[in-house]
């Protein structure tokens, strides 16, 4: 009897940590569209910083620690 694999699927666990609002990566710019939490009282947001989003800015894939010339901070 084959062994069937399908439907069978590895999840992706988050390790999501706590960043400083004011760092020039693209989790902490308003252009990026990844998910996040922004705590503006405490000036850091929630994110894991490896996780894809899309920048409204060069309208591509990238990853929340990546960089560009055209940051937004949040506020």
């Amino acid at each position: 009897m084959p062994c069937c694999r399908q439907g069978i699927r590895k999840e992706k666990k988050m390790s999501q940590e706590l960043k400083e609002s004011g760092s020039k990566h693209c989790y902490a710019c308003i252009q990026w569209d990844g998910q996040r939490t922004f705590y503006p009282d405490k000036k850091q947001i929630k994110v894991d910083a490896g996780i894809e989003g899309i920048c409204r800015v060069t309208h591509q894939k990238t990853r929340g620690n990546g960089r560009c010339d055209q940051f937004f901070p949040l506020r």
